[in-house]
């Protein structure tokens, strides 16, 4: 029976009826299916390649051939049609006739779709790797000291920049390497630098010769800016730049306790453990955040490396956090090998990509961000991963010496000793509490 094209009053109309025509094969591969714009999907693609790539020759740039190979492997032809067609793929056009200058310094000064192109730059070899975050922190740098206007408030800023908050960024970057959240407190560290010297030069006054009132002054108004502006005056009495006697003390910061209850946390790793129809991702994440309490920082960092057989038990699999292994329940370690073989980047035209990574960004030599997959783990039904480790340690330190939990999941001993003390675990100094209270003192003391 042939479809109905419009309903007319005599009854039902039909294409052929109508005039028109259908066609469903490809003029130019012959495939049957689905036409986009007179071509199957994959021809169209091809074809929206070469016009993306094409130089001022009419033929594909030499220089961005290796790109043009890299999203060939797209595996949907739509997603390829629709990246070309957007600011990515205007990038691309603008590079292959010459109107943008493919170097990095170019992309720095584009906007849009800068960092996926980016990557797919350094991943097909166009371009020269390079640490993004630590050039992102040399342009905030940069940015800050343009809008400097007085010469000397611009050489303090630019000192305090160069000896002070770059060897901080180098070594975050040789420990485990520079992210997006460091940068950014860096970089807060800097505008509240620049804002207190403005303050100061706006009251008449200049920085050798600061006082401890002005200093109070400018607090009141700027209270969250407190640890950053201690930063800045420690450093500046180091330097002999402001009078000794001028400080700023730290600012308390409150550490969250509030935790998720144990028959949640146990009801939602529970069903993580048994729903596929959740992404195996999330429900590996999920289940070492709500049993073991890893913070997502670490575990988006995790790389093949770290994962472990047991050498007795068949189809047990361990973490090496620490100093000793952590081996994990029989049902994850069934989930981790599953995630292990099906893990992929994000990219859709990278995965096909080895990737070291447990959990895999849009490139495969990088992983996941943090805040993505605390993203993903709040639509499982996790409230806060704050609350979930907390509950998770909180349990923990009730059933295993803290020592040991420190050896085993890599906690500073301090952070696993603070936990053993909140779950009530330090008797000693209780009963030392009572014995001193009860002796009642004879003398002065």
């Amino acid at each position: 029976m042939a479809a109905v094209f419009r309903q007319e009053e005599a009854g039902p109309l039909c294409p052929e009826c109508a005039g028109l025509n259908f066609a469903y094969r490809c003029p130019a591969c012959g495939a049957m299916g689905r036409l986009l714009h007179g071509q199957c999907p994959r021809c169209r693609a091809l074809q929206e390649l070469d016009e993306t790539f094409a130089g001022p020759d009419g033929q594909r740039s030499s220089q961005l051939a290796p790109l043009a190979e890299v999203l060939e492997q797209y595996e949907q032809p739509y997603s390829l049609v629709l990246y070309l067609r957007r600011p990515g793929g205007q990038l691309i056009r603008a590079m292959a006739s010459g109107d943008l200058e493919c170097s990095h310094e170019a992309l720095d000064a584009q906007t849009a779709s800068v960092h996926h192109l980016r990557g797919l730059l350094v991943l097909a070899e166009v371009l020269e790797p390079r640490e993004e975050q630590l050039a992102q922190f040399k342009r905030d740098i940069k940015v800050c000291l343009d809008e400097v206007t007085d010469p000397h408030d611009k050489t303090v800023l630019a000192r305090y920049a160069r000896w002070h908050l770059m060897p901080l960024a180098h070594h975050h970057l040789e420990r485990s390497g520079l992210n997006r959240f460091q940068r950014e407190h860096l970089r807060r560290k800097l505008q509240t630098a620049h804002v207190l010297l403005t303050h100061i030069r706006r009251r008449g006054t200049t920085l050798d010769s600061v006082t401890q009132t002005l200093v109070d002054r400018w607090l009141i108004a700027n209270k969250s800016r407190q640890n950053q502006a201690r930063s800045f005056l420690l450093w500046a009495a180091t330097c002999h730049l402001i009078p000794q006697n001028v400080a700023i003390a730290t600012a308390i910061r409150t550490v969250d306790r509030s935790i998720m209850s144990d028959a949640d946390r146990i009801l939602t790793a529970l069903r993580l453990e048994t729903d596929e129809s959740e992404h195996i991702t999330d429900r590996v994440a999920g289940c070492l955040v709500l049993q073991y309490g890893l913070r997502t920082d670490r575990l988006v960092n995790l790389t093949i490396d770290q994962f472990l057989v047991h050498p007795e038990e068949p189809g047990v699999l361990g973490l090496q956090l620490g100093r000793d292994p952590l081996w994990l329940r029989p049902r994850l370690s069934a989930l981790l090998q599953r995630l292990i073989n099906e893990r992929r980047p994000l990219a859709a035209p990278l995965r096909t990509r080895e990737t070291p990574y447990l959990f895999p960004g849009l490139r495969p030599d990088q992983p996941m961000t943090s805040a993505t997959l605390q993203r993903r783990l709040t639509r499982l039904g996790i409230p806060s991963t704050s609350k979930a480790r907390n509950g998770a340690w909180l349990a923990m330190v009730g059933a295993v010496h803290w020592k040991m939990l420190a050896d085993l999941l890599g906690l500073a001993d301090g952070t696993a000793h603070n936990w053993h003390k909140l779950n009530g675990g330090d008797r000693a100094s209780y009963v030392a509490s009572r014995l001193k209270a009860s002796q009642a003192p004879k003398g002065p003391e």
